[in-house]
């Protein structure tokens, strides 16, 4: 009997691992995840550069501050809505909203123009390396 006790402890805590270890074998450090439900977004290796930078600060008509990363590709985003020219931080470039494909918070915005890239919200994002501490 006490046997099988410490062989359902066991299993018990395994189980309890394998979420965490799991986790730890879906994300690389260089990989940029959904702060709210940790889904893989993109990657540092998918980060685009305009005018020689990946990084801006931008403010809304709102008055809201954002710090943007851009990004060639975002496969963990969805778009929603129509482009429009309206506010466009990026000149010559339309914008849509993107919001993350599982849980649907906004991450930021689809660029449309001479080139096309993905503005993420830093503060939105975590990176896959904070999953492995």
């Amino acid at each position: 009997m006490e046997e099988k006790e410490n062989q359902n402890q066991r299993n018990d805590f395994g189980t309890q691992l394998e979420p965490e270890v799991r986790a730890k074998l879906e994300f690389k450090p260089d990989d940029w995840l959904c702060m709210l439900c940790t889904k893989k977004i993109t990657s540092d290796k998918d980060r685009f550069v305009f005018n020689n930078k990946s990084e801006f600060q931008f403010v809304n008509p709102g008055g809201y501050f954002f710090d943007i990363i851009t990004f060639c590709v975002a496969d963990g985003c969805q778009e929603e809505g129509e482009p429009t020219m309206e506010f466009t931080w990026f000149p010559g470039h339309s914008w849509l909203f993107t919001f993350c494909s599982r849980c649907g918070s906004h991450l930021g915005w689809k660029y449309h123009g001479e080139f096309s890239f993905y503005g993420l919200i830093k503060s939105r994002l975590i990176k896959g390396a904070a999953r492995f501490n």
